[in-house]
This record gives structure tokens, C-alpha cells and sequence, in this order.
């Protein structure tokens, strides 16, 4: 691998990207060089534009297609990133990304019902698969913070869970309810036996590994296919956390609240993790 891809990936971790960006975004800039079989000194507008038409019809692993555009643009982001970074720090001088690529439009992410909520949980068959659900559902969770909790961070007598870093190295403290303290109490006691001294996460596999972030969303989407009255298809890991902003909202939680609880700095971000009509009602009273 290129030492400037190393690099990269230092200066992401310092600035305080998300643990996807930092893992994925060096990978996707060491994919240019590997496309182009050039070094990052050689790399011209047209090497760059030429690796553009090549994802278009580059098929994705799972699923066969052409991946989308959205996967695209994350991907150009970061070879942008990548040289943006190369010429502030000098090691290039003039920098060859000239692209001017929209970001597509998202589809509106379509969210579960508190009854839908329900069923998901009836259809868990283990505590393992409950205790995902009440991290990503009860306490709002991204993907990598599930991953990343520690036994730590949950403190079962305060009925606290800590995030100590989340994105952009943002802390906040989130309160349990009595069911899921009761739930992750439960939890830990059941694994108790399989758990190494030295394994600080907080979910492990049977041997004692820290679960990683694709086995909790597969975990998710077995607990979604079972639930036969949902269309799998139409819903990820991340609408879960959509779905606990807006049924705080219709339970009159303020936007404020529902913004620290999920860790945002900004409210407009909060308003896209919520129905909208729901929202500008609320913000009409």
C-alpha cells in the first residue's frame, strides 16, 4: 500500500471522521492507484475520470448490479479528500481532481411503526438478537457504535449508556429504561461464561470476539425476514435509528432532546432522521 494512503488514513483519525470513513475511505483512494497502476504523484484528471466510468459499471459484490450511485459518490469523495489532502500538505503541487459529481438524491428512508417495532421484537429468538435491537432501536445507535461499546459504557445502576466517541468524536450519555437494563443486565449475565477476562466489549461472539458491524446487521436482517408482514427490502440497520427520532417526537420529546440523544451538532440533521410532516407540525405549535 502507498505510505500517502497511510497517511491519509492518520489525518482522518486526527480530524475525527466516523470509524467507516477512516477504514473505508483509504481503501477506496488505494483503489484508484491500484486501477490506474499509477503512483499518486502520476495521477492526472483523465486517470481519475477514466476510474469514474469504470465504477458505473463495476458490479457489487452482494448483489451482482452495478453499484449505486450513492456508493459512487462516497467513493469519488473520498479520491477528492485524498488529493485535497496531498496538496495542503505540499506533496503534490497541483491537484488532478476536477470532477464536479452531485451527490444523488436519496430516497425518503422509510421508518417502522411503534407496532412494527413490537413485532420486531416478538420475532427476536435470542437475547442476543433483542439486545441489538434495543442498542440500534432503544438507544439510537449507529452501526459503529454498537461495535464499539464497551462493558464500560453502560453503567446498570445509573440506567446510563455512555457513547465516549462517536461521530466526530462526539460524547453523550443516553438513559435505559427498565426493560432494556433488565434485557442487557440479562445479557451479560448469560455470556458471562464464554467471556474472557482481558474482552472489554460489550457484545462478543461465542468466542469471546467482539461482534462486528456486518453480523449485527445480518443479525437485524434475520430478525426483519422473519417478520413477515414487513418487506425486507425496504428497510437497513440505520432505519431503526430513524424510527426511535420520530416516535420520540410523537411522544413530545422536543427536537432539542431528540438531537442530544442522538448525538447530532446540528438540528437540520435531525429533522432528515424524522418524518417531515410530522416535523414541520411540531415546529408550527
Amino acid at each position: 500500500m502507498d505510505d500517502t494512503i497511510n497517511d491519509f488514513r492518520r489525518e482522518l483519525l486526527n480530524l475525527g471522521y466516523s470509524k467507516t470513513v477512516v477504514d473505508n475511505y483509504p481503501k477506496y483512494a488505494q483503489k484508484l492507484l491500484e486501477y490506474t497502476k499509477e503512483t499518486a504523484l502520476k495521477i492526472t484528471d483523465q486517470h481519475i475520470k477514466n476510474h469514474y466510468q469504470y465504477l458505473k459499471t463495476k458490479p457489487s459484490r452482494t448483489t451482482k448490479k452495478t453499484i449505486s450511485e450513492s456508493h459512487i459518490y462516497s467513493q469519488l469523495l473520498a479520491i477528492k479528500l485524498y488529493f485535497d489532502y496531498l496538496e495542503r500538505t505540499k506533496y503534490i503541487k497541483q491537484n488532478p481532481y476536477t470532477l464536479r459529481i452531485k451527490q444523488a438524491t436519496k430516497k425518503e428512508r422509510i421508518i417502522f411503526t411503534q407496532e412494527e417495532i413490537q413485532l420486531l421484537y416478538k420475532n427476536t429468538q435470542n437475547l442476543e438478537e433483542k439486545t441489538i435491537l434495543h442498542l440500534c432501536y432503544g438507544c439510537g445507535l449507529r452501526r459503529n457504535e454498537v461495535e464499539l461499546l464497551n462493558l464500560k459504557d453502560v453503567n446498570f445502576e445509573q440506567k446510563l449508556l455512555f457513547i465516549r466517541k462517536g461521530k466526530g468524536k462526539k460524547r453523550r450519555v443516553i438513559p435505559l429504561t427498565e426493560a432494556i437494563v433488565k434485557d442487557l443486565k440479562e445479557y451479560c449475565i448469560n455470556i458471562e461464561t464464554i467471556r474472557k477476562e482481558t474482552q472489554e466489549s460489550f457484545l462478543i461472539n461465542i468466542q469471546s470476539n467482539p461482534i462486528k458491524g456486518n453480523t449485527i446487521y445480518k443479525t437485524f436482517k434475520k430478525v426483519l425476514q422473519r417478520t413477515q408482514s414487513l418487506k425486507p427490502e425496504n428497510y437497513c440497520l440505520h432505519s431503526l435509528r430513524h424510527s426511535i427520532a420520530t416516535h420520540l417526537l410523537e411522544n413530545e420529546m422536543s427536537i432539542e432532546m431528540v438531537r442530544d440523544f442522538l448525538g447530532h451538532n446540528q438540528l437540520g440533521t435531525t429533522q432528515i432522521y424524522t418524518r417531515i410532516n410530522f416535523l414541520k407540525t411540531k415546529l408550527q405549535q
